[in-house]
């Protein structure tokens, strides 16, 4: 009888761990490309100079997905990157290299499989999660961004 119960109590102790751990991941913000759209659930404000840990998943059918945080200029919408593409919505003369993006997770390999990256805001303003799929057939590379904005 003691043995059940000291094995019923690691049962019990195991589970709890479980999802104790899992309360706390769910708590960072995320993004999913669903294949024609993207989702975002997290905070529509960041601290300035804070690092934050983006989850990403692909939940599509193309491993040609990728996501990245951009700093946008104010006043561009969802719908303009969407329209023209993350890189035609940076200020004119801004190269690749002057790095508007701030973080950039390579195309998942592994459809379903979350993937994090984190990003350190240095920069108030408008910035955006964006989700990219490099399959379409589209001249924006079908850019889908959550906008939020960084304060100090």
């Amino acid at each position: 009888m003691r043995r059940v119960t000291t094995i019923a109590a690691l049962f019990l102790l195991t589970l709890a761990s479980c999802s104790s751990s899992d309360s706390s991941s769910g708590s960072e913000p995320s993004a999913t490309y669903h294949g024609g759209s993207c989702t975002y659930d997290g905070p529509s404000e960041f601290d300035g100079t804070s690092t934050v840990t983006f989850v990403v998943v692909n939940d599509s059918d193309t491993t040609e997905v990728g996501f990245s945080v951009w700093k946008i200029p104010e006043g561009v919408t969802s719908e303009e990157v969407l329209e023209k593409g993350i890189l035609s919505s940076q200020p004119q003369g801004t190269q690749f290299q002057d790095e508007p993006w701030l973080g950039i997770v390579s195309p998942p390999t592994i459809i379903g499989t979350a993937f994090e990256f984190s990003v350190t805001f240095e920069e108030e303003g408008q910035h955006g999660i964006v989700c990219f799929d490099l399959s379409t057939e589209t001249e924006s590379g079908a850019d889908h961004v959550t906008m939020f904005n960084v304060t100090s």
